[in-house]
């Protein structure tokens, strides 16, 4: 199993070529390219630049020999009654998916929309997935739907994909050819699951990619594993039970926020081992 790590706020503090130097340094087998900052209509990877930036980081991976293996594209990928920002998001998470095929990934995270407060508009999510087809045959890329969280009066709400039978459903109804499921381990305890009942509703033909973080339940906090609430034993368990063969993909970047400079690298190298010890209660 690979161990990765996502570029997300190693990148924004230290840039995207040396934050995948410093991944590939630390003993990481996987890199997951964030393109979060692809919400800014002026960010250059919207732009004719894309191909030289994105081709420029991949030559640095390249000479590590760490592959690209995950992506995330852009969110939210729909917000109510807002023509002119679901315009452009759609054109957003194309371009995103056209640089995960760049990169060569094999998943890109697309978030579902989360317009109810409770469940998942199935029909809704169905037609938006749909129209992803074409640019996932032309790049070469699958697209993983991913369990999302909303909050409303004080408390947690379980929007799209957030339960395992919505999780599951949502899966069946797109099929396992250009789609699958991304478990984010921390957001299942915010709405009342463990991660480990998702994972056995999704099984080993639906769940091909995971974002591995803690938190305490109380906040998305995405920190270190064995920080919080999540129970890891019965997490991994799990995933062995059901011969779960995708990457362990890290998304706990807070983690890295209050890190000086001077110490980001040992951190990146802590949390690699981190990965290896749960891989070890993989059984």
């Amino acid at each position: 199993m690979r161990i990765a790590t996502q570029t997300d706020a190693l990148g924004v503090r230290v840039g995207d070529k040396t934050a995948v130097e410093m991944i590939a340094r630390a003993g990481f087998s996987g890199i997951d390219y964030s393109m979060f900052p692809m919400k800014d209509p002026k960010n250059p990877l919207l732009g004719d630049e894309m191909p030289a930036i994105i081709d420029s980081i991949k030559e640095v991976a390249h000479r590590y020999s760490v592959p690209f293996t995950q992506a995330h594209a852009p969110f939210p990928t729909m917000r109510h009654n807002d023509d002119a920002y679901n315009n452009f998001a759609f054109t957003a998470i194309v371009r995103s998916i056209e640089i995960a095929g760049r990169l060569g990934v094999e998943n890109i995270v697309v978030h579902p929309i989360s317009l109810l407060p409770q469940g998942t508009d199935f029909d809704l999510n169905y037609r938006f997935y749909q129209r992803l087809v074409p640019y996932i045959d032309e790049y070469g890329v699958r697209v993983c739907t991913e369990n999302m969280w909303g909050h409303q009066d004080g408390h947690f709400t379980r929007t799209a994909c957030a339960s395992p039978e919505d999780f599951r459903q949502l899966c069946e109804m797109l099929g396992s050819e250009r789609f699958g499921a991304c478990l984010d381990i921390g957001h299942c305890g915010l709405v009342g699951y463990k991660p480990s009942e998702l994972i056995r509703a999704l099984g080993r033909e639906y769940l091909c990619a995971l974002h591995i973080h803690d938190n305490d339940h109380n906040s998305d906090a995405h920190v270190f594993p064995f920080n919080g609430k999540i129970n890891w034993a019965d997490t991994m368990h799990a995933l062995y039970e059901i011969g779960y063969k995708g990457d362990l993909t890290f998304e706990a970047d807070n983690s890295l926020l209050s890190c000086p400079e001077s110490f980001l690298q040992t951190a990146e190298c802590h949390l690699h081992d981190i990965g290896l010890a749960l891989i070890d209660m993989m059984k």
